[in-house]
């Protein structure tokens, strides 16, 4: 019979005060009133995102991804990129499968390549 030990934790000793916090925000893709991507809006959103201290994520399950076209993938990556000015950022990856597929670890690797073009530092 498996036994479960559980240890108690004091939660004042996790306290670590003075540690920079570090968030992350998933980026809302906008869109115009004529469903286009309202790319002056997405550069206001990535911009005001990380002012308020937050790293900005794009293409993720909020930005559209598995709506939007490989091309304007890209583009947000190239839009974000370029309103942060290398700052960092966290880029999704989309990779289209059927319900009960497996993994598909080398479709992801492949996506992951994709969004890490240009990649400085």
């Amino acid at each position: 019979m498996n036994q479960q030990v559980l240890t108690r934790v004091d939660p004042r000793a996790m306290i670590r005060p003075g540690r920079k916090i570090t968030g992350i925000s998933a980026i809302l893709l906008p869109f115009t009133d004529s469903i286009e991507i309202d790319w002056t809006g997405l550069a206001d959103h990535v911009r005001r995102t990380a002012e308020a201290g937050l790293t900005p994520a794009v293409n993720m399950d909020t930005g559209f991804a598995n709506l939007i076209s490989e091309g304007e993938r890209q583009q947000v990556l190239r839009l974000t990129q370029d309103v942060l000015g290398g700052a960092g950022f966290v880029a999704g990856a989309f990779v289209a499968d059927e319900p009960g597929a497996g993994f598909n670890a080398d479709a992801y690797f492949q996506q992951a390549r994709r969004s890490s073009f240009n990649r400085t530092g």
